[in-house]
C-alpha cells in the first residue's frame, strides 16, 4: 500500500463544490423519514418500537425512523456476533484488509452524501461535517495499513542469546462499540473498523441523536465485502440496551467514547461481569 496520507478537505468556496454539496442535500432530504431495520446475526429485525431521528436545527423534520432493540435482542446480538467471532477470526488479514480499503473507497465516493447527512442529523456545519468524514475515512486507510503491518510475527523488544522469540497478535472476540453523539461518523467508524479489521465481531450501538449515520455506515460495511454476520447494528437507548451488551459474559471488550460518568460506569460493569472495557 501507498503510504498513509491524511484525506483532504473539500473547499466549499468553490462553486463547483457548493453546488454538488447541495445537490447531496437534496438527494439526502428525499430519504427523509425512512424506516431503517436492526440487523441482528445477519437478519433484519423490526420491533415496533421505533425512534424518530430529527433535524436539530429544524425538529419539525423526521430525518429517520429506527426500530429499538429489546433488551432479548440486545443479548441475542452479542449470543450471534459470539458464535460468528471464530470464522471470522479465521478470515486471513489479507481479506479483512481488502473490504476496509473497499469501506475507504466508498465512503470517499459518498463523501458529500455522508456531509449532508451529519449536516441534518447531527447539525454540523458544512466544513464540520466535511471534517468528520475526512476522519472517518482516514481511520479506515490508517487501520488497515496497521493490520498489514501487525498480521505477521512481531520481533519482541528483548531476544535472549539462543533464544528466537516472536509475538503474534490474536483478535480477542466480540467487542461493543459505543460511539458519541457529536462525532457520529469518524469516531464510530474508528472504533468499528479498528475492532473488524483485527478480526473482532462487533455488536455496534449508536447515539440515539445519530441512528441514521450509522444506518447509513452499516450499508458501507455490507457493501465492502464484510459478512452480515460480523457485525450487529442495535439502535436503543443505553438504559435498554447499552447495560446489557457491556455486562453480557461473551462480551470481551468495549469501545466507548462519551462522557466521563457514563465512561466510568461502562467500565464498572464490565469488570463485574468478567468483560474488558
Amino acid at each position: 500500500m501507498a503510504a498513509f496520507h491524511n484525506e483532504p478537505s473539500t473547499d466549499f468556496s468553490a462553486p463547483a463544490n457548493r453546488r454538488a454539496m447541495e445537490a447531496a442535500l437534496a438527494q439526502v432530504r428525499a430519504q427523509f423519514g425512512a424506516e431503517y431495520d436492526l440487523l441482528i446475526g445477519g437478519e433484519r429485525v423490526k420491533t415496533g418500537d421505533l425512534l424518530r431521528s430529527v433535524n436539530p436545527s429544524k425538529p419539525s423534520e423526521v430525518v429517520g425512523v429506527h426500530h429499538r432493540a429489546t433488551a432479548d435482542l440486545a443479548r441475542r446480538a452479542v449470543e450471534s456476533a459470539y458464535a460468528f467471532f471464530p470464522a471470522w477470526a479465521d478470515t486471513p488479514a489479507e481479506e479483512r484488509i481488502r473490504m476496509l480499503l473497499a469501506a475507504s473507497d466508498i465512503i470517499r465516493r459518498r463523501k458529500l452524501e455522508f456531509d449532508a447527512w451529519l449536516v441534518v442529523e447531527a447539525g454540523k456545519t458544512w466544513p464540520e461535517a466535511d471534517a468528520d468524514v475526512s476522519e472517518a475515512i482516514d481511520f479506515c486507510e490508517y487501520y488497515a495499513r496497521e493490520m498489514q503491518r501487525l498480521s505477521g510475527p512481531q520481533a519482541p523488544d528483548v531476544q535472549l542469546p539462543g533464544e528466537h522469540g516472536e509475538i503474534y497478535y490474536l483478535p480477542l472476540g466480540v467487542g461493543v462499540v459505543i460511539p458519541p453523539w457529536n462525532f457520529p461518523l469518524a469516531i464510530m467508524v474508528g472504533m468499528t473498523v479498528a475492532s473488524l479489521v483485527t478480526g473482532n465481531t462487533v455488536v455496534l450501538k449508536p447515539s440515539s441523536e445519530t441512528p441514521t449515520i450509522a444506518a447509513k455506515f452499516a450499508e458501507v460495511l455490507l457493501e465492502a465485502g464484510f459478512p452480515n454476520q460480523s457485525f450487529c447494528l442495535l439502535t436503543g437507548s443505553g438504559a435498554a440496551v447499552g447495560d446489557v451488551i457491556v455486562e453480557h459474559p461473551k462480551t470481551r471488550f468495549v469501545a466507548f467514547t462519551g462522557s466521563r460518568d457514563v465512561g466510568l460506569r461502562i467500565n464498572e460493569h464490565p469488570a463485574r461481569s468478567g468483560s474488558s472495557a
